[in-house]
Protein backbone atom coordinates (compact mmCIF):
# COMPACT_ATOMS: atom_id res chain seq x y z
CA UNK A 1 0.00 0.00 0.00
CA UNK A 2 2.56 2.58 1.14
CA UNK A 3 6.27 1.88 0.78
CA UNK A 4 9.59 3.50 1.66
CA UNK A 5 12.20 4.33 -0.97
CA UNK A 6 15.75 5.57 -0.51
CA UNK A 7 16.26 8.19 -3.22
CA UNK A 8 19.63 9.36 -4.50
CA UNK A 9 19.61 13.19 -4.37
CA UNK A 10 21.45 13.32 -7.69
CA UNK A 11 18.66 11.25 -9.25
CA UNK A 12 16.01 13.78 -8.20
CA UNK A 13 18.01 16.47 -9.98
CA UNK A 14 18.33 14.28 -13.08
CA UNK A 15 14.57 13.65 -13.10
CA UNK A 16 13.86 17.35 -12.70
CA UNK A 17 16.06 18.27 -15.63
CA UNK A 18 13.94 16.17 -17.97
CA UNK A 19 10.38 17.54 -18.50
CA UNK A 20 8.90 14.08 -19.11
CA UNK A 21 10.56 12.49 -16.07
CA UNK A 22 9.66 15.48 -13.93
CA UNK A 23 5.96 15.16 -14.76
CA UNK A 24 5.94 11.40 -14.24
CA UNK A 25 7.68 11.32 -10.87
CA UNK A 26 5.78 14.37 -9.58
CA UNK A 27 2.65 12.26 -9.81
CA UNK A 28 4.24 9.16 -8.30
CA UNK A 29 5.27 10.40 -4.86
CA UNK A 30 3.51 11.64 -1.76
CA UNK A 31 -0.02 11.57 -0.39
CA UNK A 32 -2.37 9.35 -2.35
CA UNK A 33 0.48 7.31 -3.84
CA UNK A 34 2.27 4.17 -2.62
CA UNK A 35 5.74 5.78 -2.95
CA UNK A 36 7.35 7.73 -0.10
CA UNK A 37 10.88 8.98 0.37
CA UNK A 38 12.93 7.59 3.25
CA UNK A 39 14.72 10.02 5.53
CA UNK A 40 18.10 8.65 4.50
CA UNK A 41 20.54 9.94 5.36
CA UNK A 42 19.25 12.59 7.76
CA UNK A 43 17.13 15.05 5.80
CA UNK A 44 19.62 17.84 6.53
CA UNK A 45 22.46 15.82 4.98
CA UNK A 46 20.29 14.63 2.06
CA UNK A 47 19.21 18.20 1.30
CA UNK A 48 22.83 19.38 1.30
CA UNK A 49 23.73 16.73 -1.28
CA UNK A 50 20.65 17.66 -3.31
CA UNK A 51 21.61 21.36 -3.31
CA UNK A 52 25.09 20.54 -4.54
CA UNK A 53 23.66 18.61 -7.50
CA UNK A 54 20.93 21.23 -8.09
CA UNK A 55 23.57 23.98 -8.46
CA UNK A 56 24.74 22.41 -11.73
CA UNK A 57 21.34 22.90 -13.43
CA UNK A 58 20.23 25.75 -15.66
CA UNK A 59 17.72 28.35 -14.46
CA UNK A 60 14.71 26.77 -16.21
CA UNK A 61 15.72 23.32 -15.00
CA UNK A 62 16.12 24.59 -11.44
CA UNK A 63 12.46 25.64 -11.29
CA UNK A 64 11.31 22.18 -12.42
CA UNK A 65 13.70 20.49 -10.01
CA UNK A 66 12.45 22.62 -7.10
CA UNK A 67 8.83 21.71 -7.89
CA UNK A 68 9.69 18.01 -7.95
CA UNK A 69 11.78 18.36 -4.79
CA UNK A 70 8.86 19.90 -2.91
CA UNK A 71 6.55 17.04 -3.87
CA UNK A 72 9.01 14.22 -3.09
CA UNK A 73 10.06 15.66 0.29
CA UNK A 74 6.56 16.81 1.34
CA UNK A 75 5.96 13.66 3.39
CA UNK A 76 8.76 11.29 4.34
CA UNK A 77 9.20 8.04 6.22
CA UNK A 78 11.31 8.60 9.34
CA UNK A 79 14.34 6.50 10.27
CA UNK A 80 16.17 6.67 13.58
CA UNK A 81 19.87 7.43 13.42
CA UNK A 82 20.89 5.95 10.08
CA UNK A 83 24.64 5.35 9.94
CA UNK A 84 26.39 7.28 7.20
CA UNK A 85 30.04 7.22 6.17
CA UNK A 86 31.06 10.41 4.38
CA UNK A 87 33.99 8.56 2.83
CA UNK A 88 31.61 6.35 0.87
CA UNK A 89 29.11 7.21 -1.86
CA UNK A 90 25.42 7.77 -1.16
CA UNK A 91 24.64 4.45 -2.87
CA UNK A 92 27.19 2.47 -0.85
CA UNK A 93 25.70 3.90 2.34
CA UNK A 94 22.16 3.11 1.19
CA UNK A 95 23.08 -0.50 0.46
CA UNK A 96 24.53 -0.85 3.97
CA UNK A 97 21.45 0.74 5.54
CA UNK A 98 19.24 -1.65 3.59
CA UNK A 99 20.98 -4.50 5.41
CA UNK A 100 19.89 -3.04 8.74
CA UNK A 101 16.27 -2.47 7.73
CA UNK A 102 15.26 -3.04 4.14
CA UNK A 103 13.87 -0.30 1.95
CA UNK A 104 11.20 -1.21 -0.57
CA UNK A 105 13.86 -0.16 -3.09
CA UNK A 106 16.87 2.10 -3.51
CA UNK A 107 16.47 4.53 -6.41
CA UNK A 108 19.82 5.62 -7.80
CA UNK A 109 21.57 6.77 -10.95
CA UNK A 110 23.19 3.35 -11.38
CA UNK A 111 23.67 -0.10 -9.85
CA UNK A 112 27.37 -0.96 -10.17
CA UNK A 113 27.25 -3.84 -7.65
CA UNK A 114 24.06 -5.36 -9.09
CA UNK A 115 22.25 -5.09 -5.75
CA UNK A 116 18.81 -6.67 -5.94
CA UNK A 117 17.14 -3.74 -4.14
CA UNK A 118 18.68 -1.02 -6.29
CA UNK A 119 16.61 0.34 -9.17
CA UNK A 120 18.89 2.33 -11.50
CA UNK A 121 17.57 5.23 -13.55
CA UNK A 122 17.64 3.09 -16.69
CA UNK A 123 14.85 0.88 -15.27
CA UNK A 124 12.43 3.76 -15.82
CA UNK A 125 13.41 4.57 -19.40
CA UNK A 126 10.92 2.38 -21.26
CA UNK A 127 8.30 0.89 -18.92
CA UNK A 128 8.64 2.74 -15.60
CA UNK A 129 5.72 1.05 -13.92
CA UNK A 130 6.64 -2.55 -14.60
CA UNK A 131 9.30 -3.37 -12.00
CA UNK A 132 7.75 -5.23 -9.02
CA UNK A 133 9.62 -3.10 -6.47
CA UNK A 134 8.10 0.02 -8.02
CA UNK A 135 4.74 -1.15 -9.33
CA UNK A 136 3.04 -1.90 -6.00
CA UNK A 137 -0.66 -2.48 -5.50
CA UNK A 138 -2.87 0.43 -4.47
CA UNK A 139 -5.66 -1.93 -3.53
CA UNK A 140 -5.55 -5.52 -2.46
CA UNK A 141 -7.39 -8.15 -0.45
CA UNK A 142 -6.79 -10.90 2.07
CA UNK A 143 -8.84 -13.36 4.08
CA UNK A 144 -10.85 -11.45 6.67
CA UNK A 145 -8.84 -12.93 9.53
CA UNK A 146 -6.96 -10.72 12.00
CA UNK A 147 -3.39 -11.76 11.21
CA UNK A 148 -3.91 -11.63 7.44
CA UNK A 149 -5.61 -8.23 7.67
CA UNK A 150 -2.68 -6.82 9.64
CA UNK A 151 -0.17 -8.29 7.21
CA UNK A 152 -1.97 -6.74 4.25
CA UNK A 153 -1.71 -3.20 5.64
CA UNK A 154 1.65 -3.72 7.39
CA UNK A 155 3.64 -1.21 5.27
CA UNK A 156 1.20 1.54 6.24
CA UNK A 157 1.32 0.60 9.94
CA UNK A 158 5.09 0.18 10.11
CA UNK A 159 6.01 3.39 8.29
CA UNK A 160 3.65 5.89 9.97
CA UNK A 161 4.12 8.05 13.07
CA UNK A 162 0.42 8.78 13.73
CA UNK A 163 -2.35 6.20 13.40
CA UNK A 164 -6.14 6.55 13.37
CA UNK A 165 -8.66 3.74 13.00
CA UNK A 166 -12.19 4.66 11.94
CA UNK A 167 -14.83 2.03 12.66
CA UNK A 168 -18.30 3.40 13.51
CA UNK A 169 -19.36 0.10 15.06
CA UNK A 170 -16.25 -0.71 17.12
CA UNK A 171 -17.11 -2.43 20.39
CA UNK A 172 -14.52 -3.42 23.01
CA UNK A 173 -16.81 -6.26 24.08
CA UNK A 174 -16.77 -7.89 20.64
CA UNK A 175 -13.86 -10.27 20.02
CA UNK A 176 -14.28 -9.78 16.26
CA UNK A 177 -13.25 -6.15 16.78
CA UNK A 178 -10.57 -6.78 19.40
CA UNK A 179 -8.57 -9.42 17.52
CA UNK A 180 -7.74 -7.32 14.42
CA UNK A 181 -7.04 -4.28 16.60
CA UNK A 182 -4.57 -6.35 18.61
CA UNK A 183 -2.78 -7.51 15.47
CA UNK A 184 -2.78 -4.03 13.91
CA UNK A 185 -1.17 -2.58 17.04
CA UNK A 186 1.36 -5.39 17.31
CA UNK A 187 2.37 -4.91 13.70
CA UNK A 188 2.56 -1.12 14.10
CA UNK A 189 4.64 -1.05 17.27
CA UNK A 190 6.70 -4.22 17.51
CA UNK A 191 8.06 -4.35 13.96
CA UNK A 192 9.53 -0.87 13.69
CA UNK A 193 13.29 -1.34 13.72
CA UNK A 194 14.95 2.05 13.18
CA UNK A 195 11.61 3.86 13.40
CA UNK A 196 10.53 6.50 15.94
CA UNK A 197 7.66 5.52 18.25
CA UNK A 198 4.14 6.24 17.05
CA UNK A 199 3.16 9.48 18.75
CA UNK A 200 -0.61 9.00 18.69
CA UNK A 201 -3.04 6.10 18.13
CA UNK A 202 -6.80 6.71 18.09
CA UNK A 203 -9.91 4.61 17.50
CA UNK A 204 -12.85 6.65 16.18
CA UNK A 205 -16.34 5.17 16.53
CA UNK A 206 -19.91 6.43 16.52
CA UNK A 207 -22.57 6.84 19.17
CA UNK A 208 -26.34 6.70 18.83
CA UNK A 209 -29.02 6.15 21.46
CA UNK A 210 -29.24 2.50 20.40
CA UNK A 211 -25.59 1.89 21.36
CA UNK A 212 -24.06 1.34 24.80
CA UNK A 213 -23.96 4.37 27.08
CA UNK A 214 -20.65 6.22 27.50
CA UNK A 215 -20.21 4.68 30.95
CA UNK A 216 -20.82 1.15 29.66
CA UNK A 217 -18.46 1.73 26.72
CA UNK A 218 -15.74 3.05 29.02
CA UNK A 219 -16.14 0.06 31.32
CA UNK A 220 -15.80 -2.33 28.39
CA UNK A 221 -12.66 -0.55 27.20
CA UNK A 222 -11.07 -0.62 30.64
CA UNK A 223 -11.84 -4.31 31.11
CA UNK A 224 -11.15 -5.73 27.66
CA UNK A 225 -8.51 -3.58 25.95
CA UNK A 226 -5.38 -3.24 28.15
CA UNK A 227 -4.42 -6.87 27.59
CA UNK A 228 -4.41 -6.56 23.78
CA UNK A 229 -2.46 -3.29 23.60
CA UNK A 230 1.36 -3.51 23.72
CA UNK A 231 2.71 -2.64 27.16
CA UNK A 232 3.03 1.10 27.76
CA UNK A 233 1.28 2.04 24.53
CA UNK A 234 -1.59 4.54 24.78
CA UNK A 235 -4.79 4.08 22.79
CA UNK A 236 -7.33 6.90 22.71
CA UNK A 237 -10.94 6.04 21.87
CA UNK A 238 -13.22 8.81 20.60
CA UNK A 239 -16.95 8.37 20.09
CA UNK A 240 -18.64 10.79 17.74
CA UNK A 241 -22.23 11.59 16.85
CA UNK A 242 -23.57 13.03 13.63
CA UNK A 243 -24.35 16.74 13.51
CA UNK A 244 -27.67 17.93 12.14
CA UNK A 245 -27.15 18.11 8.40
CA UNK A 246 -23.60 16.85 8.78
CA UNK A 247 -21.51 13.91 7.65
CA UNK A 248 -22.53 10.41 8.65
CA UNK A 249 -20.03 8.04 10.21
CA UNK A 250 -20.32 5.00 7.98
CA UNK A 251 -17.19 3.82 6.19
CA UNK A 252 -14.12 2.26 7.78
CA UNK A 253 -10.64 3.68 7.34
CA UNK A 254 -7.08 3.48 8.56
CA UNK A 255 -5.62 6.99 8.40
CA UNK A 256 -2.00 7.91 9.06
CA UNK A 257 0.30 10.88 8.66
CA UNK A 258 1.53 9.43 5.33
CA UNK A 259 -1.79 8.37 3.80
CA UNK A 260 -4.78 6.16 4.38
CA UNK A 261 -6.86 3.25 3.18
CA UNK A 262 -10.54 2.49 3.00
CA UNK A 263 -11.29 -0.87 4.61
CA UNK A 264 -14.11 -2.92 3.16
CA UNK A 265 -16.33 -4.36 4.53
CA UNK A 266 -14.84 -3.39 7.90
CA UNK A 267 -11.98 -3.58 10.40
CA UNK A 268 -13.56 -6.46 12.30
CA UNK A 269 -12.76 -10.11 11.72
CA UNK A 270 -15.17 -12.06 9.52
CA UNK A 271 -16.14 -15.66 8.86
CA UNK A 272 -14.16 -18.27 6.95
CA UNK A 273 -14.32 -17.52 3.24
CA UNK A 274 -14.86 -13.76 3.65
CA UNK A 275 -12.42 -11.20 2.25
CA UNK A 276 -10.94 -7.97 3.60
CA UNK A 277 -10.17 -5.28 1.02
CA UNK A 278 -7.81 -2.33 1.51
CA UNK A 279 -8.01 0.53 -1.00
CA UNK A 280 -5.49 3.37 -0.97
CA UNK A 281 -7.19 6.77 -0.72
CA UNK A 282 -6.25 9.34 -3.33
CA UNK A 283 -4.91 12.68 -2.11
CA UNK A 284 -8.21 14.57 -2.10
CA UNK A 285 -10.13 11.86 -0.23
CA UNK A 286 -7.31 11.35 2.25
CA UNK A 287 -7.10 15.06 3.01
CA UNK A 288 -10.88 15.24 3.48
CA UNK A 289 -11.00 12.33 5.93
CA UNK A 290 -7.87 13.46 7.77
CA UNK A 291 -9.52 16.84 8.24
CA UNK A 292 -12.90 15.34 9.26
CA UNK A 293 -11.46 13.01 11.90
CA UNK A 294 -8.16 14.56 12.99
CA UNK A 295 -7.63 18.24 12.19
CA UNK A 296 -11.12 19.71 12.35
CA UNK A 297 -13.64 17.02 13.36
CA UNK A 298 -16.85 17.09 11.35
CA UNK A 299 -18.75 15.38 14.19
CA UNK A 300 -19.75 16.23 17.74
CA UNK A 301 -18.07 14.39 20.61
CA UNK A 302 -20.51 12.04 22.33
CA UNK A 303 -18.40 11.85 25.48
CA UNK A 304 -14.90 12.50 26.74
CA UNK A 305 -12.23 10.31 25.14
CA UNK A 306 -11.33 7.02 26.78
CA UNK A 307 -7.59 6.52 27.21
CA UNK A 308 -6.25 3.02 27.73
CA UNK A 309 -2.63 2.11 28.54
CA UNK A 310 -1.57 -1.29 27.26
CA UNK A 311 -0.29 -4.11 29.45
CA UNK A 312 0.36 -6.81 26.83
CA UNK A 313 3.91 -8.16 26.87
CA UNK A 314 5.84 -8.08 23.57
CA UNK A 315 5.47 -11.29 21.63
CA UNK A 316 6.89 -11.42 18.16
Amino acid sequence: MIHEYAIDPELVVAWGKDPKDSRYFYGEFGLGTPHFMADFPSFKKWRKQFRQAWATAGDTEKKRIETLYMRITEKRVCRLGPDYDDNQTWLENAEKENGRQAFQAILSTGNPRKHDRVLPASIFDDSPGNHPLWYVAQQSSSPRMASEMAELVAPLLINCTELHFVDPHFSPDNARHRKPLADFLKKATLFRERRPPIKRIVMHSSYTQEKPTPAFFRQGCEQKLPGIIPKGLQLELNRWQQRDGGEKLHNRYILTDIGGIKADPGLDEGQDGESFEAILLDRSLYEKHWNDYVLNPAFDPASTPVVIIGTACPNR
